[in-house]
């Protein structure tokens, strides 16, 4: 399995490589990793259908435990191939989609590489790996939305839909964290296999998780991203927001939503509310679009919302239905986007009213969206009305108003269908230029993807029965129900295929659109506007943040160096404070020393208080080298000579130092900066902090395992009796060396900026 990442990675870095020669073909080397997985998918399917997961575990760390953990069950293998095919037939269509250009190759390969992060999304068992993936699919499609990145749309869009999915992914991290920790496992098949209690923690975890999912997924309030998206060119479209990348939120909440249906009772009120909300504002939207890819985005929203609430419900009835439309989607949506890039590379627009005569200057475009427009809208003998009809079978059993606003939003479905189809090979408007006419027929290298999937989605729609054990065995895999539901041409006279004759009823009077429901429509549609948008909402957000972020960063940081201080060290100082109070234990005050410790540690803190009051900066380094030379006496004193030594040395060098610095500064400190009542607030904060810590390590200091086999070793295995160098060079070398690389480096920047200062100051002088 993992051999299949490593197949991406290498295309992309071929194409990268051969990027001057391949040109467009391009993405016929990029299909190789589709392909792979494609093939890959079909020979293990009778395995793993048979309930025997193909499991891979590769070492990486394995001191810490960290492996890189691969799982493959009925669930994913659905996902794999609903990738994997409409990769393949999209990696095809855009070799012939695009022109030859520089840019080409390096698309293609951001789009490989997308590819295979996909894969790996459904292919890991680790929920720490799900999220590099997840964040990688963040990257590429930032990279492959704002390919155009001369046009601020295009760099708009690629900067909405990061924002939105990597705070997405970012919150979802943290569910992950809580999660794993409640569970005692990174692993998802042992959360699943042993869910944790119930309780606080694991509440905020599905919290944080769910709102990863809706907003990779693209489900309301976080939709606007997607319709934004498009202005990637089609085959990314096509690949990113219909077929894959969408898909991975409902992925995620189909694999944990029977473990937090269990867990949290909230569940699946929120993903029903959610995914309801979603499909109408998704389908409403997509009425009011002239732009076929917009129309067909707004649609994708709403088809989203349908299937984030019927995989993500822990329901197996609901499950079923969701992946088996999981699958139509793919076929018809993957196809429409290719039918629109089709139509804007032959006849140069997308706009509805100007477009006119397609019908017989491009029959076969015509045919394949007259195809995938009718599974879309669920009518009889397609494939998406089979998988419409088990959804609203698993739909039906429940309250009377879910199946109802699922056929409203059905209703919607209904009539964009429509008028895609209506304004994409219709007349075009009056007074509109018209465009089509004389548009070219479109190759057959344009023509064949979308003829496979669409054609596809006509086969299933007459022998479902090719897909059932698949979508079963998917089921089973994340709920444990087998047979939950039937994918038949004809159900019979039930209660779910009368909601679904009555919502293609509706639909169609709606297209028709007499004189009252035209004024109706359109009175609804003037409440609408005053709504407020996704996009709207967050073109007014996004400057609140930056403002926010501005302010912020002129209060933290101000170019005051103690200002910067004292965060660094009250932050240092709350945090590990934060993590103990109320859970201290009694602390043990260490036993008296003699009176010449005593005499040093009052000339420690003496020193050390006296530095808040004085003014002067040179007063401050002697004091700060009392405070030093104070230490190296206490060292001294209990049994540390060489540690005293290092000291007494650095305090003098450092004495030196400031002494040399200090002749070319003030001889004051600016009041203004370094006012004493903050000064002092830190600095007991910090001490009270420093000095509890010592309290409390002397509370717990138990046996001598450590001192001890350093003791023990130090001559039979490094051969030196003095056991503190022992441990400097030997135990503990690569620290010291790590140390002494530090201070090499500061040498040298020091070097570097006092050279020029002493150079300019002799020629000063």
């Amino acid at each position: 399995m993992a051999g299949l990442l490593v197949i991406h990675i290498a295309a992309a870095l071929a194409i990268l490589w051969w990027r001057g020669r391949v040109g467009r073909r391009a993405f016929l080397v990029g299909s190789v990793g589709p392909l792979a997985v494609l093939v890959w998918a079909i020979f293990q399917a009778s395995g793993i259908s048979a309930g025997t997961p193909y499991v891979q575990r590769i070492g990486w760390v394995p001191s810490l435990d960290l492996t890189f953990d691969l799982r493959v069950d009925a669930y994913s293998l659905a996902y794999l191939l609903v990738i994997a095919g409409a990769g393949v037939a999209i990696f095809i269509y855009a070799a012939r989609y695009f022109s030859d250009g520089s840019r080409v190759p390096t698309f293609a390969a951001t789009m490989t590489i997308f590819a295979g992060a996909m894969v790996g999304i459904v292919v890991s068992d680790h929920l720490l790996s799900i999220f590099v993936f997840w964040e990688l699919t963040t990257i590429t499609s930032y990279l492959l939305i704002g390919y155009d990145d001369h046009k601020a749309q295009a760099r708009s869009a690629a900067l909405h839909a990061a924002l939105i999915t990597g705070a997405g992914g970012l919150a979802m991290l943290g569910g992950f964290v809580l999660l794993a920790d409640a569970a005692g496992s990174y692993l998802i098949s042992d959360i699943v296999s042993q869910p944790p209690a119930a309780s606080t923690a694991v509440t905020v975890a599905w919290l944080l998780i769910l709102l990863g999912a809706v907003t990779k997924s693209a489900q309301f309030p976080f939709h606007a991203w997607l319709p934004g998206a498009m202005s990637a060119p089609t085959p990314a479209s096509a690949f990113l927001h219909s077929a894959t990348m969408v898909k991975a939120g409902i992925f995620l909440v189909g694999r944990l939503g029977a473990t937090a249906t269990a867990t949290a009772d909230w569940w699946q009120p929120v993903i029903l509310v959610v995914g309801f909300i979603t499909m109408v504002i998704g389908g409403w939207r997509a009425l009011r679009q002239t732009d076929l890819k917009l129309l067909l985005a707004f649609g994708t929203v709403s088809q989203l919302g349908f299937l984030f609430l019927l995989i993500g419900s822990g329901s197996a009835k609901l499950v079923f239905g969701g992946l088996a439309l999981l699958v139509a989607h793919a076929l018809f949506k993957a196809a429409l986007f290719m039918v629109v890039g089709t139509i804007d590379h032959q006849a140069g627009t997308r706009d509805i009213r100007r477009l006119s005569g397609l019908r017989r200057s491009m029959p076969g475009t015509f045919w394949t969206a007259v195809a995938a427009a009718a599974s879309m809208a669920a009518v009889p003998l397609t494939y998406g009305f089979v998988a419409k009809e088990a959804a609203f079978d698993g739909l039906v059993g429940k309250e009377t108003t879910m199946i109802a606003a699922a056929a409203a939003a059905s209703i919607l479905t209904v009539v964009y269908s429509a008028r895609f189809l209506i304004g994409a090979f219709g007349p075009h408007e009056p007074g509109q230029e018209p465009a089509g006419p004389e548009a070219p027929v479109a190759r057959s290298a344009l023509l064949w993807s979308p003829l496979v999937l669409a054609g596809a989605g006509i086969v299933l729609g007459f022998a479902p029965r090719l897909v059932l054990g698949l979508v079963d065995n998917a089921t089973v895999a994340v709920t444990g129900v087998a047979a939950a539901g039937k994918l038949v041409l004809w159900p019979g006279l039930v209660p779910a295929l009368g909601w679904s004759a009555l919502s293609l009823a509706v639909g169609a009077v709606l297209v028709a659109r007499p004189p009252r429901v035209d004024a109706a429509v359109g009175a609804v549609g003037t409440l609408a506007d005053k709504l407020p948008t996704g996009e709207g909402t967050y073109r007014r957000a996004l400057p609140a943040l930056l403002t926010f972020a501005d302010r912020s960063s002129g209060i933290l940081q101000n170019g005051s160096l103690p200002a910067y201080i004292a965060i660094i060290v009250l932050v240092a100082v709350a945090l590990p404070a934060a993590a103990v109070v109320g859970d201290l234990p009694p602390l043990t005050r260490p036993p008296g020393g003699i009176a010449l410790e005593w005499m040093l540690g009052a000339l420690i803190v003496g020193a050390a208080i006296s530095l808040v009051f004085v003014r002067r900066r040179f007063a401050v380094v002697i004091l700060l080298g009392g405070v030093g030379y104070g230490i190296a006496g206490l060292y001294a004193i209990l049994g540390g000579p060489d540690l005293s030594l290092t000291q007494l040395l650095v305090e003098t060098l450092a004495i030196a130092l400031f002494a040399f610095v200090l002749r070319h500064l003030p001889g004051t400190f600016n009041e203004a900066v370094t006012a004493r009542i903050p000064r002092i607030v830190v600095a007991l904060t910090v001490g009270s902090f420093v000095f509890a810590g010592g309290l409390l390590a002397n509370t717990f200091r138990g046996g001598r395992a450590v001192a001890d086999s350093y003791l023990a070793q130090a001559v039979p295995e490094a051969a030196g009796s003095n056991v503190v160098n022992v441990i400097l060079v030997d135990f503990r070398g690569f620290d010291t060396l790590g140390e002494i690389t530090v201070l090499v480096a500061a040498t040298l920047g020091v070097a570097g900026l006092a050279v020029p200062a002493l150079r300019m100051l002799r020629r000063e002088g």
